[in-house]
């Protein structure tokens, strides 16, 4: 039998898991020292081939295959893995056609150092990854799953790169302070759970390890006594050939458990490095993360060419006008200039903007919260204007020059308006008036039809027809084809309140009578929709309820998702429909009419009926009747059990009070 010193395997083993906390050398030192360990492991059991040579090796044929294939080159049904690992690897493909073609569902490069056996990812201060031709094309196109990509990848024809995709297109150079300190957090509470889990790992493995090295070394001990000399050893041949063949048996298994106990210190060593490395990441950003926003980044972005042309088009060269199709640029300044290098303005230079619509804003998007609880978008910093000569046009342009016309117009809408007629000394002069005696604000066309919109909008609008005594009077009437009251925000999220009061309230979906305006009929295919996320219908609070509430229709439903229940007083009877079940509670319920029941039935309580027709009877506790008697009559305690109700009485929300007209007049 062949003696290994196992207690030298264990020894390198323990020294190896006690170096993950170091730093990379160490780590590194460990790991060539146990690389002798490997070696004896696999000289130890056959497993593979190994073809090696000192000085150099080569495979020489017209093609070459490496991979788990048949005879054919053909990759077989189980496929397989191949690492090629080496301090320098080159794939070269020679002569003007020469070509390297890499094809996989997943295409990964990072420039980082494995390390030795692969599992490292150490970032050197030399990382890069390189690509240099006279044509580059980096082309991303949709395919159905178990498809193909139909659009080759096209360049650009004469030298350069091209990058094109069917979506979407990222450039970023930036830097992050929130989001990466996010990241580094996210990934250290992943790192630490793995270093938990490779430790466990690793000790398990190392168990493993230890108890079979354990059974080989028995295995030797009982070797020993029986080769003391040759007369023994002639004697205990049997027993030898037995020891020795429960050895070879025992041999792969402790070599694989050695090879696991390695892999699994290995990561562990890995995953603890990367998390020393990100609570130090941590750490730092902690105490510089203050100062992230008022000291320079260093992220740019540069683009330099002759001639730029930025277009919203699609791949058959078309214009995009949905609504989606855009050019954006977002930043805390632009700065438009065309100007020499000493800073003049380069002659007859211009900027031309052509387009159906232009909106120049100095409107905060950020909501500001005014006094009376409402959110509103501040009108900030200034637009200014200077030149030799200003003009503002709202006139077609003709042969004969600007032309107006009967739909041009100006408008100007601000909360102060102030228009200036000063002469050169800043003395006051020329005039400005508006004078008429009736002021109408129409939206016709000129036969008198409604046309184009009239819109009024101020933070508060009151439309009142009121006494001196502020006594209501008079009717308001609004009278259109669609009529919309909206209370949104500019994103069309619900806000404020819609309020209608009045002693008589109607809310109608009928035809009228063009008379009198009286109601005629129900308008066909009306419809009326309520819907809210929470509604309270005929109870505001306990003290305001109403004395009424009548639901007369053809036909009438009620569904409840989740919860159906129906209370009489404080719950003093109640049907209830919840999780597919039918409850009813309440002192007594009477059932008139033939009645019933389908499934299982159960008694809680005494039953008594006049007559009963049964095709089975069973008493478990005693059968009684005035002819026959078996056992004692027991008689069952009075029901007491009470449904408990799921929904409860909620107070509806108080509308908010009105302006009162002594505030509107001082307004």
């Amino acid at each position: 039998m062949l003696g290994i010193d196992f207690s030298d395997w264990l020894t390198a083993l323990g020294k190896f898991q006690a170096s993950v906390a170091s730093d990379l050398d160490e780590i590194r030192k460990q790991k060539a020292e146990i690389q002798q360990l490997k070696n004896d492991i696999f000289s130890q059991v056959a497993q593979g081939r190994v073809i090696r040579d000192d000085q150099r090796l080569v495979l020489s044929a017209p093609e070459i295959i490496i991979g788990n294939v048949d005879a054919s080159g053909t990759l077989l049904s189980e496929g397989g893995a191949i690492v090629i690992r080496g301090q320098k690897v080159g794939l070269e493909g020679v002569g003007a056609s020469g070509a390297v073609a890499t094809k996989a569902t997943t295409i990964s490069q990072e420039a980082v150092d494995p390390g030795l056996d692969g599992i490292e990812d150490v970032v050197h201060s030399g990382s890069s990854i390189i690509q240099h031709a006279k044509r580059i094309a980096i082309q991303s196109n949709d395919c159905e799953d178990d498809g193909f990509f139909i659009d080759s990848p096209r360049t650009t024809g004469a030298p350069g790169v091209r990058i094109h995709a069917d979506q979407r297109v990222e450039i970023d150079s930036s830097v992050s302070s929130e989001l990466y300190s996010d990241q580094v957090t996210n990934k250290l509470t992943s790192v630490t759970s793995a270093v938990t889990s490779l430790t466990s790992d690793a000790v398990s493995a190392m168990t493993t390890a230890t108890t079979l090295i354990g059974e080989m070394e028995a295995l030797l001990l009982l070797q020993d006594p029986l080769t003391v000399d040759e007369v023994v050893m002639r004697a205990s041949m049997q027993e030898l050939d037995s020891l020795t063949e429960q050895y070879n048996a025992l041999l792969p298994s402790v070599c694989s458990a050695i090879n696991r106990a390695i892999d699994a210190i290995s990561r562990q060593a890995e995953a603890t490095r990367k998390m020393t490395a990100l609570q130090a990441k941590q750490l730092e950003l902690t105490t510089s993360t203050g100062s992230f926003t008022d000291d320079p980044t260093g992220a740019s972005l540069s683009i330099t060419a002759e001639q730029m042309e930025f277009a919203s088009i699609d791949g058959d060269g078309n214009i995009r006008t949905n609504p989606e199709a855009a050019i954006r640029l977002q930043t805390g300044k632009v700065d438009i200039s065309c100007k020499k290098s000493d800073g003049s303005l380069i002659d007859e230079s211009y900027v031309n903007i052509a387009t159906h619509d232009v909106n120049i804003s100095t409107i905060n998007t950020t909501p500001a919260e005014s006094e009376d609880g409402d959110s509103t978008f501040e009108t900030v910093g200034t637009v200014n204007i200077t030149a030799k000569e200003v003009s503002v046009n709202a006139l077609d342009s003709g042969d004969d020059g600007m032309v107006q016309t009967a739909d041009s117009r100006f408008s100007v809408r601000m909360q102060d308006s102030v228009i200036l007629s000063f002469d050169n000394e800043g003395n006051s002069t020329g005039t400005f008036a508006v004078q008429t005696a009736d002021m109408q604000f129409c939206s016709k066309d000129s036969e008198g039809n409604s046309s184009g919109s009239f819109n009024v909008n101020a933070k508060d609008f009151a439309l009142q027809s009121v006494d001196k005594d502020g006594t209501a009077t008079g009717t308001a009437t609004i009278l259109a084809a669609d009529t919309a009251i909206n209370a949104l925000d500019k994103d069309g999220k619900a806000i404020g309140q819609i309020s209608l009061n009045g002693k008589d309230v109607f809310v109608k979906s009928m035809d009228t009578s063009t008379s009198d305006g009286s109601d005629s009929g129900l308008a066909a295919g009306g419809n009326m929709v309520l819907v809210a996320e929470n509604m309270y219908v005929g109870r505001t609070s306990d003290d305001i309820v109403s004395t009424q509430l009548q639901l007369t229709s053809d036909k009438t439903a009620i569904f409840g998702t989740t919860t159906a229940e129906m209370q009489q007083g404080d719950a003093k009877a109640v049907v209830q429909l919840d999780g597919g079940n039918v409850a009813l509670s309440g002192s007594k319920a009477e059932y008139y009419g033939e009645n019933t029941l389908y499934g299982k039935t159960t008694f809680k309580a005494d039953a008594t009926m006049t007559k009963l027709t049964a095709d089975n009877i069973e008493a478990k506790t005693s059968f009684k009747s005035k002819n026959i008697s078996d056992g004692i009559a027991v008689p069952g305690a009075p029901s007491s059990s009470k449904l408990s109700a799921k929904l409860s009485k909620a107070d509806a929300p108080t509308p908010a009070t009105r302006p009162s007209n002594s505030d509107n007049e001082s307004e």
